[in-house]
């Protein structure tokens, strides 16, 4: 199932969303049978197994955290498309992603919790906890909108 990707509302946040072509279609979580793919136009392209991932929970992001890819170089790493909506999903084994800076190029980061905004956040985690083991070391600074 398709969940489309919340997109900041203010002109100066989303503009540059737009110039990487992240958009309302090009922005989604796609939840099958035994993957999560994760989109974000062309800044974020990533599939995880499902038997790889923890519960997921809302998280709160402020908005001087900003928009875009993001990441801590921590293990927080997200393709965050606004500041409402946003979920907390954490790895049960660290993962490097791959985040493109400028065409091929880019950064190795590792990653043990994956955070991303949706439209529905809360039809989504109905569906995708089912089942999912919690992770200690999860999501701390979870609320809710």
């Amino acid at each position: 199932m398709r969940y489309y990707m919340a997109i900041d509302s203010n002109p100066l946040a989303s503009l540059p969303l737009v110039l990487f072509g992240v958009g309302s279609e090009s922005a989604y979580v796609d939840l099958l049978q035994d993957k999560l793919i994760v989109r974000a136009g062309n800044l974020f392209n990533e599939t995880f197994s499902l038997s790889e991932l923890g519960q997921g929970e809302r998280f709160s992001w402020p908005w001087f955290y900003g928009l875009g890819v993001r990441t801590d170089f921590q293990g927080l790493v997200g393709a965050v498309t606004s500041t409402q909506g946003v979920i907390a999903i954490p790895l049960l084994q660290e993962k490097t992603l791959f985040i493109p800076l400028l065409g091929p190029l880019g950064l190795q980061v590792s990653c043990k919790k994956l955070v991303f905004s949706l439209k529905d956040p809360d039809t989504f985690l109905a569906n995708f906890n089912q089942g999912r083991p919690e992770v200690n070391g999860g999501p701390k600074n979870v609320v809710i909108e």
